[in-house]
């Protein structure tokens, strides 16, 4: 009986110290939009969520999934979703079109996004050149995926109307598209991948999963994977987004000395896409690429917006981009002193 209420004293503890946080907050309730929740390139948000990270804050967060970024922007910009897990350069492609918006913490160094050709066409393919004429699929079109597809042609002094681009998503649907020869070439996301290329279905062909690969795809670090939201959801809530940060921060420290065994525990069994083996080998590939911190550095912003400006028609007719208003590490910063 002592122990029964103990532990109800424990309980009714923990309720009020969790509605007590909650009503610091401005906003509990939160809709973060995301381009394809079972990627190991959300990883991050994932763990956030299912290790309790967002309860811990006194957040209640609904993880809105989409076929691709583009879409999960789509659901900013329209007011359905507050918060976005995506590619940090729809925070500069987006202040192009006079729409603020602020990426407050990084989820990986290293974009992680490879380029495969079907089995059918790889022996002819020499470099980019050869994908002109192909169909490409994409997780979804105005995607980071299509973003890298339009670098990779304009290198090579192609354009985007040289390629069919396809929407394929990021998981069992690209795996079909590719095996069932809907598309000649896809540029996706792990473990989509690695699963592809394991079962002949195609070959890779340029990789930004490591520092070396994505130098020689854009010339230096690259940002990709980022939560950002419009500049006035943080005026107006900064212990909201503090609160978030501080779950996401969390998220990445636990990567950084979790186990495959553990990790497997944590996600949900269908993102191991029947393939545990597969999926923590991919895992093991990936886990450099995941910010230790959750920061952004000043030189990852310039590149990535030198890269843009290279193809991107409304960044290189801008005529001026304030790179320093694209990110805030204010919340990663006060996250990281709080755990130490």
């Amino acid at each position: 009986m002592r122990t029964f209420f103990s532990n109800l004293i424990v309980f009714c503890l923990f309720l009020l110290s969790s509605a007590t946080h909650a009503e610091t907050l401005e906003k509990s309730d939160i809709t973060i939009a995301v381009g394809g929740k079972a990627t190991l390139f959300y990883l991050p948000l994932t763990l956030a969520e299912r290790l309790g990270y967002f309860k811990d804050e006194g957040l209640n967060v609904e993880i809105a999934d989409f076929a691709g970024g583009a879409k999960s922007l789509q659901a900013l910009i329209g007011g359905s979703a507050d918060i976005v897990a995506g590619g940090f350069d729809h925070t500069i492609h987006m202040q192009t079109m006079a729409q603020k918006l602020s990426a407050f913490v990084l989820l990986s160094t290293n974009p992680a996004i490879s380029l495969g050709i079907s089995k059918a066409k790889a022996a002819s393919y020499t470099w980019h050149k050869d994908l002109k004429g192909m169909k490409v699929g994409v997780t979804a079109p105005g995607s980071t995926t299509h973003m890298m597809l339009d670098h990779l042609l304009a290198s090579v002094s192609l354009i985007p109307d040289d390629v069919s681009v396809i929407g394929v998503g990021t998981g069992p649907q690209a795996v079909a598209a590719m095996r069932s020869g809907q598309i000649d070439a896809i540029v996706n996301v792990e473990p989509v991948m690695t699963l592809l290329e394991k079962q002949g279905a195609m070959t890779i062909v340029a990789e930004t999963t490591t520092t070396k690969g994505t130098k020689d795809v854009f010339g230096g670090p690259m940002l990709s994977g980022t939560l950002y939201c419009k500049a006035s959801l943080i005026k107006a809530n900064p212990r909201t987004i503090q609160a978030v940060t501080n779950a996401m921060v969390r998220g990445l420290k636990w990567l950084k000395s979790a186990t495959p065994e553990q990790l497997a525990a944590a996600v949900p069994p269908e993102y191991l896409l029947g393939d545990r083996a597969l999926y923590l080998e991919v895992f093991g590939k990936l886990r450099a690429n995941y910010s230790p911190d959750g920061m952004i550095t000043a030189a990852a912003v310039k590149n990535s917006y030198e890269v843009l400006k290279a193809h991107n028609p409304s960044v290189r007719r801008a005529p001026v981009v304030w790179l320093d208003q694209t990110y805030d590490m204010t919340f990663v910063k006060n996250a990281l002193s709080e755990l130490k």
